[in-house]
């Protein structure tokens, strides 16, 4: 009679290894990873439409700033010129100095990215079942409402009309990823996927704490 070793059982059988555990682990993370990062890139985009990033201290302490022209801005109605400000800023050492900044115009930005939300940039999109063809007329449609939106809008959210086609391209692939999460229900077989992979590796588990010889 042959010796069945534990390398000749497969995973299907109820056995549990410690690589495929490791794996469910590290797929569950990821998956978690992804949905955190979904609903967390509206944040992220205000603070990147607005110019600013992440300043940290000596002390421990953080802040954000502007670092690049936003891109949208608001206009004096007169000069039709951006507007600026000047703040107080602390450099990494925690030393006070003045600079100027333009004034990001936080209602074009806010009203944009509802519109992101709209699309897709959301906690039920992601898991929802979206085919591939319905996703390409979307984007479609999407992308000639947004050039006539930024063009009709150009003044008003004081947008730098050189930077209106990375702008565009910009905002396009954003969206794109967001639908493509959902296209042909990727993320929730991959979220049904693991915890049939988990629920296998407990039943394995289960049934190696019943054997008297393990």
């Amino acid at each position: 009679m042959t010796e069945t070793t534990m390398s000749d059982t497969s995973s299907e059988g109820g056995m549990a290894y410690p690589n495929q555990s490791l794996d469910t682990e590290k797929a569950m993370a990821s998956i978690s990873s992804l949905i955190k990062e979904n609903q967390n890139l509206l944040p992220v985009l205000r603070r990147e439409f607005r110019g600013e990033a992440l300043q940290q201290y000596e002390d421990g302490s953080f802040s954000y700033v502007q670092v690049s022209k936003p891109y949208f801005v608001k206009i004096n109605p007169i000069t039709e010129f951006p507007l600026k400000q000047k703040v107080k800023y602390k450099d990494p050492q925690g030393v006070e100095y003045d600079k100027e900044i333009f004034i990001p115009n936080d209602e074009a930005i806010e009203e944009l990215l509802s519109i992101f939300k709209s699309m897709g940039i959301n906690q039920i999109t992601i898991l929802t079942n979206i085919d591939e063809d319905t996703i390409l007329d979307d984007l479609r449609e999407f992308e000639c409402k947004l050039a006539a939106l930024l063009c009709l809008k150009q003044k008003t959210w004081g947008i730098d009309k050189s930077m209106l086609p990375m702008l565009q391209m910009k905002i396009k692939t954003i969206i794109q990823d967001a639908r493509y999460l959902a296209c042909n229900g990727n993320t929730i077989k991959a979220i049904q996927k693991t915890v049939q992979r988990v629920e296998q590796s407990y039943e394995g588990e289960k049934r190696q704490s019943r054997n008297p010889f393990s």
